[in-house]
């Protein structure tokens, strides 16, 4: 199963409780609220959240069958604290407002520590801020997940990478570009991306290696045969040596 399909969720568990002691012993339900998230097919890791929607406790595991015989899936509550958020916060980030934008990632990341379109947002905000040690964490986190290079996310790491190296963050670029590419090897704009990089660097050996290998992939990338001629252009850098005082 895809991660696109795969359960992602709030849902509620309800149970009898006893309340009381003798004529006015009686049955209440008592309802929780726990934060549901599909691992693989058949095992789901389950987390209370308190009455605030904030994650409390141990995940534990569950199989598919507890979860649909004990479990309820609540659509409004996994859609006003999950879903609005982010369509709020994108909608922020796109209108230049990076602070109002963090609050709403941040909503998100409370109950889903590891949204992937939550992290790439906060990514994207810290940078915009020139909060880069913040950046920094956010990017160690999702160079790590396998799932935030998905083809469904491509855009999204694609946005972060160009940011990376247009904050200087060159390296850091470099590192998110290759976990990438472990993912999607035949990608010519990636490979564009890596030789701008480079380009950056000052790196024009591997630059105009790593543009030549998209062309050969895509011969007509236009973007690439500019940044060729640009650095066909660029005279050698010259390290000059310490001056002695």
């Amino acid at each position: 199963m895809s991660q696109e399909n795969r359960i992602n969720g709030i849902f509620s568990l309800k149970t009898a409780v006893t309340v009381g002691f003798g004529v006015t012993k009686r049955t209440a339900q008592s309802e929780t609220y726990w934060f549901v998230k599909e691992i693989e097919d058949n095992a789901f890791d389950v987390q209370s959240l308190d009455m605030d929607f904030k994650r409390q406790g141990a995940p534990f595991r569950i199989t598919r069958e507890k979860l649909f015989e004990d479990y309820h899936l609540e659509p409004d509550l996994s859609y006003r604290l999950l879903s609005q958020p982010l369509l709020v916060g994108d909608h922020y980030r796109a209108s230049n407002k990076p602070a109002s934008a963090e609050q709403e990632y941040l909503k998100i990341k409370r109950i889903d520590e590891d949204n992937i379109r939550a992290n790439f947002g906060l990514g994207l905000v810290y940078l915009s801020m020139d909060k880069t040690e913040k950046a920094s964490y956010i990017f160690d986190r999702l160079v790590r997940m396998e799932e935030a290079f998905e083809p469904r996310h491509k855009h999204l790491f694609n946005e972060f990478g160009i940011n990376l190296r247009k904050k200087g963050l060159f390296d850091e670029a470099l590192k998110y570009y290759f976990r990438a590419r472990e993912l999607s090897p035949a990608d010519d704009h990636l490979l564009l991306n890596i030789a701008r990089v480079y380009y950056e660097q000052h790196n024009l050996a591997e630059a105009e290696k790593t543009a030549r290998e998209a062309l050969a992939i895509n011969p007509d990338l236009a973007e690439a045969k500019r940044l060729l001629e640009r650095i066909w252009d660029t005279p050698p850098r010259i390290e000059l040596p310490p001056i002695k005082i």
